[in-house]
């Protein structure tokens, strides 16, 4: 008779702490799938929840691109942190590549291609301009 109760009791425990995991939120970041070509910026999303977020960012194009992460309108404004800028610069065509951000204020942010005509370049085009901005909401 023992043996049954602490058998069911060993069941029960296990199942208290299996039951939180049951509705919680899955660990890890959204991932978010971008496609740039010319002049283009496409997601896979328009919508992603506050936290963080992997943006895997494939370039069909045949140019280099790059991407800068920012609030809608920042106008080529990365954000900072630690030294470090949400931008992925000369993205060359064929290549994936990734951003790992974590965007905690609920609102309007954009991808933007930021690359313009520069002495000693090969841009021959402002890129942002030709249309390669994408904007989604953060909720």
């Amino acid at each position: 008779m023992r043996t049954k109760i602490y058998t069911l009791i060993v069941v029960l425990f296990i199942a208290a702490l299996a039951l939180p995991a049951c509705g919680s939120k899955p660990a890890g970041p959204t991932v978010v799938h971008v496609k740039l070509s010319e002049y283009t910026i496409a997601m896979d999303v328009a919508t992603i929840p506050a936290g963080p977020v992997q943006f895997i960012i494939e370039n069909v194009g045949k140019e280099v691109h790059e991407v800068v992460l920012e609030f809608a309108g920042a106008m080529d404004t990365p954000f900072e942190l630690n030294g470090k800028e949400s931008e992925v610069e000369d993205i060359a065509p064929g290549a994936t590549v990734t951003l790992d951000w974590t965007l905690d204020q609920p609102g309007e942010y954009e991808l933007i291609c930021g690359l313009k005509p520069e002495a000693g370049s090969d841009v021959t085009k402002d890129h942002f301009l030709e249309g390669m901005v994408i904007t989604f909401t953060v909720q």
